[in-house]
Parts: C-alpha cells; structure tokens; sequence
C-alpha cells in the first residue's frame, strides 16, 4: 500500500512538472533561441579546465551514446531537463515528508519556473547535463543525510561531488538540502541532548566539507589527466578565495539577499511585483519559524537554542553562492540555491507550525486560513514567474528576429559594394559598438526589468559570438582581417558609422566596415 501511494505521488509530482513546464517555458521548447555561448549550437561548454570534470565525463558518455557531435535541441533537451527536475522534487518531497498534494504541486512549480531555469534555456546546449548533475547532488544528499551505512555515507558525497563536478553553482542546493535535514531531525526530538546535537552538527558539516573535498581531489585529477589548467572565469581558479574581511562582507551579502533582493541586476528572481509576493511568504516562513522554536522551547530550552543554530545558517546556505562568488560575478544562471528556501518553507507548512501557531494565538478559523494562504501565494508566485519567463522568451524572439534582419541587411549591403567577390576579405572596424538608430525595438522600455542573462541587451548585435549568429542564421561567413591595421587609418577614422552611407567602403582591395 504504502509502494502505491508513493507512485502515485510521483506520477503526479510529474505531471505537475510537465505542467508547469509547459506553460513556462513551452516557447522555448517549441522554438529555437540562439544567445551567446548557445549561438553557434554545436558545443557542449566549458568542462576540465572550469573545474566542471563530472560534465566532461557526461559528454564523453554522449559521445559514446549518441555521435561525436553535440546539438542544441530545444524539445529534447528541455524536456529532459524538466524530467531531471521532476525527480530531484522526488527525492526533496520524500526526504521532507510533504504529503499534501497542493504543496506537491507548488513545490515542484516553483523548482520548475524560477526565473534561473529561464536564464538556463538559454544555453540549451548544456542544460540537461547541468540538472543531471544536480539530479545526481540532490540523490547524494539525500542518501547521505539518511543512511547509517558508511559505505552508502560516501557514496552520497560522491554523487554530490559529481553534481559540483557539473556545475560548481549547485552547491548551494546541497548544502541547504543537509541544513534542513538537520534541523527536521533535531525539530523532532523530544528533548536536548548535546551529544545528539554535535552529532548531526558535525555530520553536516563534514558533508559539506567531504563532497567538496572529494571535488577538489577529483579535479587536481582530471587536470593532471587532461594536461589542462584552472581557468580564472569567474574566479574559478581562486576557487573562492578571499581576505576574513571579504569573506565577512560576503556572508553579509548573503544575509541582505535573503531578506532585501536586490532588484534591476541579472542575479535578482523577484522581478516586476514578484517581490512583493517574495516579502509575504518569507513573513509567514519567520512566523512559521518563530512557532517551531516556540514548540522547541516547551520540549526543552535547550533544544530551542540548538535549532535556532540551524535556523540562523538558513539565508546563508541558500545564498552560498554569495560567499563562493564575489556579489558582482553572480549572475542569473547561479542563484537556483535560493529556490531552496521554498522546500523549507513547504516543509514549515507540511510540518504543521504555520496552523498550530494560528490555532493557539488566533483562533480554530485562522489554523485553516494560515496555509491555505501560503500555498495560495506559492502559486500566485508561480503564475507570476510562469508570466514573466514568458516575457523573457518573448523578448528573445524580438531580438533574435532582429539581430537575423540586423545581419541580413549588412551582409547584402557588403555584398553590395562595387568590386565585392566571394574572396573579397573584409574588417571590422569596433565591432562591440554596433547600434542601429533606425532600430524599433532596441532599448524597448517595456523590456528594461528583463535583465535574465543570455536575454540581456546587447546578447545579439555585441555579443563575442556575433560572427558565429551571423555566418549560421544568415548565412554570411567572409574571410576577416584584423581592425587595428586599419582603424587608425586617416581614411577610416573619416568614415561616418554604420548604417549612415559611407560607413561601409572597399579600401586597397578590403571592403572595411566601420561600427
């Protein structure tokens, strides 16, 4: 009996993915939107020397699989990366015990419709091997929180060293999946015990400290093996480092962020009024801690205090990302470990310390009315988020629309310079500063709380991979000189920019391009 009602309690946590899926981000399954590192659509990302050896091994397994080339495909990759989803709400929803079906379903929406995901299709290419590995951390930190078996203990923080292997910004979600687990088991003892405490204490923390040690080791591994070394993108190879100074700074960013978002940068999941739905949930999860510390405090004083402990390093574990990563570096793709804190908080709820705290201090009417308005607001934030990914994949489609017209009519205009051949090489002279006055849709207003990144504003026309937009959705992919032979030309620096006429010339048998 007990086996039937958990698969049916996962075909429904499924079926509520797939839902969610859809309705979020079905524009971006059902079309194809090619941004920065996705737009040459054949690549699989950075693996050994960004640290992300457990993603090189997944491409090596796709090629063994599937061929030797890598694809960027919007349907098959994006289902899969919702079912990887699905099964990571699994495991969270068996480890926390939620049962009630409305929670299920708010739960698994928010894992599925934060705007990270969003920011994640569009790099579709490697999307899937990025919620495979967090599949594979969120599996370790469950078994390694719940089994007494040693040899079952490290194979946990294996598969949760696996998952940093794949993408180092999951940790996050790891080390809060242990943070909660340890305040559930401690929540549920019927008095203090100290040895009992320091035990689950001691055992999270060197989880934490065993699967990141085991990434590390693996690492030094893979680039020994792969003869490659750290790259410094995004302080990769200082892994984090910093002075006691920096890193008190950063555990206070942390803190902020937690309570005070910060709103019109990459990284902020609160857009538009989402906030202010962020700021009532997070009101009824401090009312629903006050309570489970008041339930504390009547087993045993001492009790209280020792989950207090646990509940002070909440905001940090889900916004780790701001201890690993200097506040400026963390952008859209890093902050899932802040959906972390809606397992807590429907935990809270599962939990029952929202309605006993109504039920003592307000009444029999309001024990009810208590979680059924938060689980209200988790899907009023949901609808919310499922709105606002659409606008990001709306605001893809404009500017993928215009940056294939904006290429199109300057490689016809190229093509159209007298003496033009199809060996005719050609340079660009500022190629980053291209900006088209003519433009409609450039700096639409009605898109400036769109700062998700790839889907920022200058992810087409200036992005590092323009050329590559260029030569595969226009067809256009001339032989190019170096500029700096020729900017400084006095003829060059004369030339107005494009797209005035003259900015676009045959110069010594060089047809040069000025932005």
């Amino acid at each position: 009996m007990l086996e039937k009602e958990r698969l049916e309690r996962y075909k429904f946590i499924l079926l509520s993915a797939l839902m969610w899926g859809l309705c979020a981000h079905g524009m971006a399954f059902f079309n194809k939107y090619s941004f920065h590192d996705d737009a040459s659509l054949f690549t699989l990302g950075g693996t050994y020397y960004l640290g992300r050896w457990m993603l090189g091994i997944l491409g090596d397994l796709n090629t063994w699989l599937f061929g030797s080339t890598y694809y960027s495909l919007p349907l098959f990759n994006g289902i899969l990366t919702i079912l990887f989803i699905a099964l990571s709400a699994m495991l969270l929803i068996d480890l926390f015990e939620i049962r009630n079906r409305w929670l299920m379903a708010a739960l698994t929406g928010v894992l599925v419709v934060f705007p990270m995901i969003t920011s994640g299709f569009g790099y579709m290419f490697t999307m899937p091997y990025y919620f495979f590995g967090t599949l594979l951390g969120v599996a370790g930190a469950c078994l390694s929180c719940r089994t007494g078996k040693w040899y079952l203990y490290l194979a946990g923080l294996l598969l949760m060293a696996c998952g940093v292997g794949t993408y180092q910004a999951m940790i996050p979600v790891f080390v809060s999946i242990i943070l909660f687990y340890a305040l559930m088991q401690t929540v549920k003892k019927e008095a203090a015990q100290w040895k009992d405490f320091f035990y689950i204490a001691c055992r999270s923390v060197l989880s934490c400290g065993g699967f990141m040690a085991i990434y590390f080791v693996i690492m030094k591994l893979s680039l020994t093996l792969t003869g490659n070394t750290l790259s410094d993108y995004q302080g990769i190879s200082t892994l984090g480092s910093t002075s006691l100074k920096g890193y008190i700074k950063r555990v206070l960013v942390a803190y902020r962020e937690f309570f005070c978002p910060t709103d019109a940068v990459s990284a902020n999941m609160y857009p538009f009024s989402s906030d202010v739905v962020y700021r009532l949930i997070l009101i009824l999860a401090l009312i629903g801690t006050a309570n489970l510390l008041y339930c504390c405090f009547r087993k045993n004083r001492m009790l209280c205090l020792q989950a207090l402990v646990f509940v002070l390093c909440i905001p940090l574990a889900v916004n780790f990302i701001y201890v690993m990563c200097e506040a400026d570096t963390v952008d859209s793709l890093m902050v899932y470990g802040q959906a972390m804190f809606y397992v807590y908080f429907a935990w809270l709820l599962e939990a029952g310390f929202l309605p006993e705290f109504s039920a003592e201090k307000i009444g029999g009417k309001a024990r009810r009315a208590l979680p059924v308005l938060s689980i209200g607001l988790l899907l009023l934030l949901n609808v919310m988020y499922v709105r606002f990914d659409n606008i990001c994949y709306l605001k893809a489609e404009v500017m993928q629309s215009e940056g294939i017209s904006y290429f199109t009519m300057l490689a016809t205009q190229i093509k159209s310079v007298e003496g033009f051949t199809d060996e005719t090489p050609v340079v660009y002279v500022n190629e980053f500063a291209k900006y088209d006055y003519t433009s409609g849709s450039i700096g639409l207003p009605e898109f400036k709380e769109i700062e998700l990144i790839p889907y920022d504003s200058s992810s087409i026309l200036n992005n590092y991979a323009w050329r590559i937009t260029m030569k595969i959705w226009c067809n256009f992919d001339p032989e190019t000189l170096d500029a700096s032979a020729y900017a400084e030309l006095p003829e060059v620096q004369e030339m107005p920019s494009y797209p005035d006429s003259g900015s676009i010339q045959m110069l010594d048998g060089v047809i040069v391009v000025k932005f």
